[in-house]
């Protein structure tokens, strides 16, 4: 009743919100300029890039719904966590340190140039680059060695240590221009990025971006220009669609789907491979520091009420750091039970029997129903005398403790993501010692997490990851809550859609008058 009750209020409560954001998009899809085109896809995201155009210095969203407009990689993933050509139309191991890469011969950047194995190479080598050593890219890619040129059309690519995953984890590669590249280095590739993709960028600021068909790609896109709107507010993102303004739309919430699908749109709803926590921050001092106190939280919370009232019943609640659709999965791990008698016990022989004080951070332009969940994680906390305040922080600050430890309170939400190898143990890169500035890290798993990382053998490394993940439940890195559901909106008019493995594969996409 109570999670009924928050919904039901922060529905009413939205509806001048609702009207505002309407009039304030409405305000940004009249200012924008106006071009003879005779099919244009608006697309309202959570937010541009932080950290510019280059595709190399992010992995998560919502920058990829910028980048996999303009860029190619190697290989994209499908839904089932099989890598796929892109630029790349076959793949070998030559042995478990290397790989042989061939492409294709009709690629081209969107400023005519040729795309061949010496640009294949050129990213490989500017990741490990003085600057592109703190690109994300390079740090979620460790087992990354070397490239070399064989021939125009064929690349050898050597790992450090073996990598099953390695032509997966190549989509997260997505290949820039070096000749863009050398005439302005990074802060002109911002302004000026030059890809292979199905569309090249015209105009760029803050609020929007329109791109146009790159008259190079190998992928001809469907629509003539694309126009990316940056709307952080979900309830924005769903007006642009009711109002006809927006054809499509990503991370919304499953309370809106009655409302969208009555006017004929549609909800697209994909497991994704990665569950929600609120992460905790042991790597300063708190309560958190002490195992019984984390996993007296994840017995605090209803978790199950929160797949059932705040989701509609989508998802399932998460039992261990992996989605259920990821590899190395553990289906013998059982979730933490809601059980606030056992969490009050272990907070008092911690020696919390008041509990105490926390601060948690969330980032806005999430989706439309996690603010819900966090509060109702928060509202299942006070029961048993944990006062958990949670902060909305934009973007920007969410990427700072991110990538800089940047954190103000001791814990934050995220996720665990398996993407785009759909590997259990893709999570950890972050979510470990194995980060550059780690906010949680359990020093005595490392030696089994680094054999398991450095594994060639699937049935070995499974084994070792069910170990890794038996040991995440107890020692309970945060607040394990659900597998994640994502609910992207579609306006009845736009046919193609498809969000595979982090990817949106842009040139599908139809409009239809």
């Amino acid at each position: 009743m109570a999670i009924h009750n928050t919904i039901v209020n922060r529905t009413g409560t939205a509806t001048n919100a609702v009207r505002a954001c309407a009039l304030i998009l409405s305000m940004m899809l009249v200012a924008a300029p106006c071009a003879s085109f005779a099919k244009t896809l608006r697309v309202a995201i959570p937010g541009f890039p932080t950290l510019g155009l280059n595709p190399l210095t992010s992995t998560n969203l919502p920058p990829l719904y910028t980048f996999a407009a303009i860029f190619d990689a190697l290989t994209w993933v499908d839904e089932h966590g099989a890598a796929r050509p892109q630029v790349a139309v076959s793949w070998t191991a030559a042995n478990e340190l290397t790989w042989v890469f061939k492409l294709r011969n009709d690629v081209r950047f969107s400023d005519g140039t040729p795309l061949t194995a010496k640009d294949v190479v050129f990213a490989i080598d500017l990741l490990h680059s003085p600057v592109g050593r703190s690109y994300t890219v390079n740090v979620e890619l460790p087992s990354l060695r070397a490239g070399r040129v064989i021939d125009a059309t064929t690349v050898e690519i050597t790992t450090w240590t073996p990598n099953p995953f390695l032509p997966q984890e190549l989509s997260l590669v997505r290949l820039p221009s070096p000749r863009a590249w050398g005439a302005g280095g990074d802060a002109g590739f911002n302004a000026n990025p030059v890809g292979s993709g199905p569309f090249k960028v015209v105009t760029q600021d803050p609020a929007r971006m329109v791109l146009t068909a790159n008259p190079h790609a190998w992928r001809k896109p469907k629509v003539d220009r694309l126009e990316l709107i940056a709307a952080p507010d979900p309830i924005t993102r769903t007006q642009g669609i009711l109002s006809g303004r927006v054809d499509l739309t990503f991370v919304l919430g499953p309370d809106q789907i009655p409302q969208l699908e009555a006017e004929g749109h549609r909800v697209v709803v994909t497991a994704e491979p990665a569950i929600i926590l609120l992460a905790f921050i042991t790597e300063k001092q708190s309560p958190l520091t002490d195992v019984r106190v984390r996993q007296a939280l994840n017995y605090a919370v209803d978790k199950q009420r929160i797949v059932d009232a705040i989701m509609a019943g989508h998802g399932r609640v998460a039992s261990q750091t992996a989605a259920a659709n990821a590899f190395g999965f553990d289906p013998q791990i059982e979730p933490y039970p809601y059980d606030p008698d056992r969490a009050r016990q272990l907070l008092a022989e911690a020696g919390y029997p008041e509990g105490f004080s926390m601060v948690g951070e969330i980032y806005s332009g999430t989706s439309s129903f996690a603010t819900l969940v966090y509060q109702q994680t928060a509202a299942d906390l006070l029961r048993v005398g944990v006062k958990l305040d949670l902060q909305l922080i934009p973007i920007p600050q969410y990427a700072r403790g991110l990538h800089q430890g940047d954190w103000r309170g001791v814990a934050f939400g995220i996720d665990y993501n398996a993407e785009p190898s759909y590997d259990a143990l893709r999570g950890f890169y972050r979510h470990s010692c194995l980060w550059k500035v780690p906010w949680y890290c359990d020093r005595e798993i490392m030696p089994v997490l680094e054999k398991a990382l450095a594994t060639f053998d699937l049935d070995e490394r499974k084994a070792l990851t069910h170990q890794i993940l038996r040991r995440q439940r107890d020692q309970a890195p945060g607040i394990l809550l659900y597998d994640q559901i994502r609910f992207d909106a579609v306006a009845n008019r736009v046919s193609g859609y498809r969000f595979l493995g982090g990817y949106v594969p842009y040139d599908e996409i139809d409009v239809n008058d």
